[in-house]
Protein backbone atom coordinates (compact mmCIF):
# COMPACT_ATOMS: atom_id res chain seq x y z
CA UNK A 1 0.00 0.00 0.00
CA UNK A 2 1.20 3.18 -0.60
CA UNK A 3 1.51 6.19 2.08
CA UNK A 4 1.15 10.09 1.64
CA UNK A 5 3.10 12.41 3.74
CA UNK A 6 1.35 15.79 4.33
CA UNK A 7 3.21 18.36 5.69
CA UNK A 8 0.93 20.93 5.62
CA UNK A 9 3.16 24.28 7.12
CA UNK A 10 5.24 23.54 3.92
CA UNK A 11 2.57 22.51 1.52
CA UNK A 12 4.20 19.21 1.13
CA UNK A 13 1.96 16.25 0.15
CA UNK A 14 4.69 13.26 -1.04
CA UNK A 15 3.63 9.69 -2.04
CA UNK A 16 6.00 6.85 -0.75
CA UNK A 17 5.64 3.20 -1.88
CA UNK A 18 5.22 1.95 1.60
CA UNK A 19 5.25 3.10 5.25
CA UNK A 20 8.72 2.99 6.33
CA UNK A 21 9.84 5.11 3.92
CA UNK A 22 7.24 7.45 4.34
CA UNK A 23 8.64 7.59 8.36
CA UNK A 24 11.98 8.72 7.43
CA UNK A 25 10.45 11.31 5.25
CA UNK A 26 8.46 12.42 8.18
CA UNK A 27 11.38 12.08 10.70
CA UNK A 28 13.64 15.01 8.90
CA UNK A 29 10.62 16.83 8.79
CA UNK A 30 10.01 16.43 12.42
CA UNK A 31 14.05 17.35 12.56
CA UNK A 32 13.88 20.51 10.64
CA UNK A 33 10.64 21.89 13.38
CA UNK A 34 7.67 21.31 11.56
CA UNK A 35 4.78 19.12 11.80
CA UNK A 36 3.65 15.88 9.62
CA UNK A 37 2.06 12.68 9.30
CA UNK A 38 2.11 9.75 7.25
CA UNK A 39 -1.61 8.38 6.36
CA UNK A 40 -2.60 5.42 4.11
CA UNK A 41 -3.43 6.79 0.59
CA UNK A 42 -6.24 5.00 -0.54
CA UNK A 43 -7.82 4.31 -4.18
CA UNK A 44 -8.51 7.64 -6.25
CA UNK A 45 -11.81 7.02 -7.50
CA UNK A 46 -11.64 9.78 -9.84
CA UNK A 47 -8.73 8.64 -11.62
CA UNK A 48 -10.62 4.69 -11.81
CA UNK A 49 -13.93 6.06 -13.19
CA UNK A 50 -11.74 7.51 -15.90
CA UNK A 51 -9.75 5.03 -17.00
CA UNK A 52 -13.11 2.95 -16.77
CA UNK A 53 -14.10 5.35 -19.06
CA UNK A 54 -12.02 5.41 -21.55
CA UNK A 55 -11.65 1.53 -21.64
CA UNK A 56 -14.79 1.14 -22.37
CA UNK A 57 -14.29 4.26 -25.11
CA UNK A 58 -11.76 2.12 -26.57
CA UNK A 59 -13.71 -1.30 -26.55
CA UNK A 60 -16.23 0.51 -28.08
CA UNK A 61 -14.33 2.03 -31.06
CA UNK A 62 -12.37 -1.26 -31.81
CA UNK A 63 -15.84 -3.05 -31.94
CA UNK A 64 -17.01 -0.54 -34.76
CA UNK A 65 -13.92 -1.15 -36.89
CA UNK A 66 -14.27 -4.67 -36.60
CA UNK A 67 -18.04 -4.23 -37.49
CA UNK A 68 -16.96 -1.84 -40.36
CA UNK A 69 -14.26 -4.11 -41.52
CA UNK A 70 -16.98 -6.98 -41.96
CA UNK A 71 -19.31 -4.52 -43.59
CA UNK A 72 -16.46 -3.89 -46.40
CA UNK A 73 -15.69 -7.69 -46.37
CA UNK A 74 -19.34 -8.53 -47.00
CA UNK A 75 -19.54 -5.62 -49.40
CA UNK A 76 -15.94 -6.78 -51.61
CA UNK A 77 -17.80 -10.13 -51.45
CA UNK A 78 -21.08 -9.65 -53.15
CA UNK A 79 -19.41 -7.01 -55.53
CA UNK A 80 -17.30 -10.07 -57.20
CA UNK A 81 -20.32 -12.02 -56.91
CA UNK A 82 -22.34 -9.75 -59.02
CA UNK A 83 -19.32 -9.55 -61.81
Amino acid sequence: MEYLLIAAALNLNVIYADLDTCKLGRDEILKAGHQAICIPKGEDYRFNERSNQMDSMFTKFVDLVKELSALEHTHKKDEKEAN
